[in-house]
């Protein structure tokens, strides 16, 4: 017996010899690492080991963390691959190395997610340094000897500030189903993309850099607003020992402009909520990483800011309305479209607005949230509202004394709702708090105007693909408050500009266009309107494979409601003087002694833009739109606009009505 074990442990160790020169042979399948045995603590007790006793024939080592926001949607993927191949011989194991997880903040990190596999803490980061594991989520697949054969991504859905709206390629799956199967891993390593692990580093003894003296005040004015409890930010950075975790991550966002996330230049008219951090922060903290991250003299540290915790407005609201009373249940996965809400708040008299704002009930879940008035139904579409918006990390500044919008009597208030899932379930009922005027009080109206370039194609493979704008009518002694570009995932850069006479100005560049942060820029000198001519915008989109969030590069892009359609949208707030004298409307400036030439022009287009809008929506070629015909953002805001009878359809006619009252200018 012993001859016949010594007889086949030996022809095991010629087959494993073999296989390793055949690998060695195969330059497509040089090593990637072998992982040793590990025993670490397990979250709920006991351990997680590995070791080629293991019954499984493959292991997969998924390295996670409990802020990640990736690691947060990835658990519920990683799940249903255990799940899925749980009787193919494979087994998932979950690594937490990051030195500011606790095993208390693991477990709750397992129950949020539904998390099965086991979850263990690697207290040291060994098995970390080991596996040669960077970030979260990265999964390592691994044989019974520890020979990875996999190591990378689990799917390309996230980049570096890219989020695609569904994954193209599903790199762990195909390697396991290649695996289970017999067959050569393809692709055998892909770059992980996620949050840096947090690792320990070695301190420095003579540190001029300290957390207590500098790095804390850098983080107060950079960071603190939205990284701290109860706030949007995925980790808190006003702990010393949450800090130290996030340190590398940081100074890489940093780096790489995703953080603060500012787009705009500073070449051009002041924005009063600019985000940019001073190099000198940045290489403050730049040093203090590389010195081992220092924790210095605790009398140093500076007194901890105050923030305003519940409802950010001058006084409690007048009124709360919220978006609906049944929750939205956001998936843990996937992706969510565009969601709106239209609530009738009982307007009985026209009111005045002095500040608004939107509070998600879920900060997590919701991406973005507006809240708009829409005209009762027959008004003048273009006499819409943005009252508020809620975007991480950017707060709506308060108007001036005497500011106020007003909201007709009979308006509804739609919420336009972007969410994104977190990895487990989330339920979301968004607010909006409104604090009233007397009219008495107010000395100017503040009004929104769109700009809206509905005419467009863009063509497949087109990187640099430029739609041009203007905001048609706008007015004379009014004052240009603030700017709201809007595109979707294609959407590259934006301008905004004056003309006057005859001389073009550049009042707002965003040269790095980014859908993931809606900002509206507010002016931090208002622009008096009296001597400027047109409002113009241009939306540059890039419709190439080189754009990492683009849907489909080989696709013909127009107008439309859905992420994977374009936008090319400008709001901009303009306080109007209440005076005396009666303010300049839209209507007034119809009847305003055009030219025969200018109003036939108006005509012309008009009757154009009728036929190209009656063949992108009439569905049923009828010659009418029904409601149903139309994108839901255009539904919600102008149909019943554009219905002038009231039929519950939109005639040719009425089209060019409306048409010809927006060129007509």
């Amino acid at each position: 017996m012993n001859r016949i074990f010594a007889i086949l442990f030996t022809s095991m160790i010629f087959a494993g010899n073999m296989s390793r020169l055949a690998l060695a042979a195969d330059p497509m399948s040089a090593p990637l690492g072998r992982i040793s045995d590990f025993s670490i603590p397990a979250a709920g007790g006991g351990s997680v080991s590995f070791s080629r006793d293991d019954p499984a024939v493959y292991t997969v080592l998924s390295f996670l963390g409990t802020e990640c926001p990736l690691a947060k949607i990835y658990a519920v993927r990683l799940q249903a691959l255990s799940d899925q191949f749980a009787d193919q011989g494979v087994r998932f194991i979950g690594i937490n190395s990051n030195i500011q997880d606790s095993m208390a903040e693991i477990e709750t990190y397992v129950a949020d997610h539904a998390i099965k596999f086991p979850v263990g803490k690697d207290r040291d980061c060994l098995v970390a340094f080991d596996a040669g594991a960077t970030r979260t989520p990265e999964v390592i697949v691994v044989d019974r000897f520890g020979v990875v054969r996999y190591r990378g991504r689990i799917d390309d859905q996230y980049a570096p500030g890219i989020s695609r709206s569904e994954a193209t390629t599903h790199d762990l799956k195909v390697a396991l189903e290649a695996l289970v199967d017999g067959q050569a891993v393809v692709t055998r390593k892909t770059s992980a993309v996620g949050c840096l692990i947090g690792l320990p580093r070695k301190e420095s003894k003579n540190a001029s850099v300290t957390y207590c003296d500098q790095i804390s005040r850098v983080l107060q004015a950079n960071c603190i607003e939205c990284h701290r409890n109860g706030e949007i930010g995925p980790f808190v950075l006003d702990d010393y020992d949450e800090v130290v975790g996030w340190a590398d991550m940081s100074i890489e966002v940093i780096d790489q402009g995703r953080m603060p996330p500012w787009h705009a230049t500073d070449d051009h008219a002041p924005i009063a909520n600019a985000r940019s951090m001073p190099e000198s922060d940045k290489q403050l903290l730049r040093e203090w990483v590389d010195a081992g991250m220092p924790y210095g003299d605790a009398n140093d540290l500076p007194t901890a800011p105050e923030f305003v915790h519940g409802w950010q407005l001058p006084r409690e609201p007048d009124m709360v309305i919220p978006m609906g009373s049944t929750p939205f249940a956001v998936p843990a996965d996937g992706t969510v479209e565009y969601q709106y809400y239209v609530v009738d708040p009982g307007f009985k008299k026209d009111r005045w607005v002095r500040a608004a704002e939107v509070v998600p009930g879920s900060r997590s879940a919701v991406h973005h949230a507006i809240a708009f008035t829409r005209p009762p139904d027959g008004a003048d579409f273009r006499d819409f509202r943005l009252l508020s918006a809620y975007v991480p990390g950017q707060r709506r500044n308060p108007l001036p004394n005497g500011f106020a919008q007003r909201v007709p009597a009979g308006s509804r208030i739609v919420f336009q709702m972007h969410y994104t899932p977190t990895g487990k379930p989330e339920h979301d009922v968004t607010k909006i708090g409104l604090v009233f005027a007397d009219e008495d009080d107010v000395t100017h109206e503040v009004i929104t105007l769109g700009g809206v370039e509905h005419e467009f194609e863009i063509p497949p493979g087109t990187s640099d693909y430029a739609v041009d704008g203007d905001m048609g009518w706008f007015p004379k002694n009014g004052l240009l408050l603030s700017i709201m570009p809007h595109m979707h995932l294609r959407g590259k850069s934006f301008e905004f500009t004056t003309v006057s006479q005859n001389l073009k100005s550049t009042v707002l560049e965003v040269p790095h266009y980014d859908f993931n942060w809606q900002h509206n820029y507010e002016l931090k000198d208002p622009i008096p309107l009296r001597d400027v001519n047109q409002l113009s915008f241009t939306s540059v989109f890039d419709n190439s494979d080189g754009n990492l969030t683009n849907p489909d590069p080989g696709e013909y892009v127009t107008w439309g409601d859905q992420t994977w359609q374009e936008m090319a949208v400008t709001f901009i707030s303009v306080a109007v003087p209440l005076n005396a004298s009666k303010p300049a409307t839209h209507a007034d400036t119809l009847v305003s002694g055009h030219s025969d030439a200018t109003r036939d022009a108006a005509k012309a287009k008009a009757k154009k833009f009728a036929t190209a809008y009656l063949l992108k929506f009439d569905a049923d070629e009828d010659g009418f739109i029904a409601e149903h015909e139309l994108p839901h953002s255009v539904r919600i805001f102008s149909f019943h606009s554009f219905d002038h009878d009231g039929d519950e359809r939109i005639s040719r006619d009425e089209i060019e009505i409306e048409a010809f009252h927006r060129w007509n200018k």
